[in-house]
């Protein structure tokens, strides 16, 4: 009985520290829980936590930050700071996450070569993690733009899989259509340069030589802008 009671005793002496570290184990990974929660934003997408691939030599509650990113990777070195001035100790610790978007996406599959349409495109909560491009949340920036690439339905646009084929060329003449309230007031100028549908435009008017900015609304038409005089 002595030395049952002997060999119990031992056996909770080695479990305290134990079940003392797992307390404060889990202060550490509650506050990388608590970091992402608040809410981590780069570019309008938001982190997600997917698994921490190696933890920090500690236990108690860490402050965490990012690194300075400029894209979205799937995988980096996240900072964990403990302490201050001479007692800071630093850690980086490698992570992989998930990075959600708002995104317009190809409703069905699309060859490449497409001209993109109103029709073709939907708006889907996306995640962006590993693609260095920018996207387009509305889909009015992307009408008018070619397809570079075949996209499979779901699959986001990025930057780099469209082109704007130019309408207006430099030099070419077009028809400038200003309004006023209720009046609509038209005059023929000349393309200052090259541009794509929904561009920015400035237009020289032949008969005032005025310069003017407009929005190129066709392949013979520019929008001109409110506050400009033809």
């Amino acid at each position: 009985m002595l030395l049952r009671n002997f060999l119990s005793a031992l056996v909770l002496l080695f479990m305290l520290p134990a079940v003392a570290g797992a307390g404060t184990e889990g202060a550490m990974r509650d506050s990388i829980k608590q970091f992402f929660a608040q809410g981590v934003y780069l570019h309008g997408a938001r982190a997600e936590l997917v698994e921490v691939l190696r933890w920090p030599d500690a236990t108690e509650k860490l402050r965490w930050r990012m690194p300075e990113l400029k894209n979205h990777p799937g995988q980096l070195s996240l900072i964990a700071e403990r302490g201050q001035g001479q007692s800071l100790k630093r850690w980086y610790v490698p992570v992989r996450l998930n990075w959600w978007a708002k995104a317009v996406v190809a409703r069905k599959d699309l060859p490449v070569r497409s001209h993109l349409t109103a029709e073709m495109l939907n708006i889907a909560r996306i995640n962006v993690a590993g693609h260095s491009g920018s996207w387009w949340r509305k889909t009015e920036g992307l009408m008018g733009t070619r397809l570079t690439r075949p996209l499979k339905a779901g699959d986001a646009i990025f930057a780099s899989y469209v082109h704007r084929p130019k309408l207006i060329s430099r030099g070419d003449q077009v028809t400038m259509i200003a309004s006023y309230g209720g009046l609509k007031v038209t005059a023929v100028g000349k393309a200052l340069r090259s541009a794509g549908l929904g561009d920015r435009l400035s237009v020289r008017n032949l008969k005032s030589k005025q310069v003017v900015q407009g929005v190129v609304a066709s392949a013979s038409t520019v929008h001109i802008l409110t506050g400009e005089t033809l």
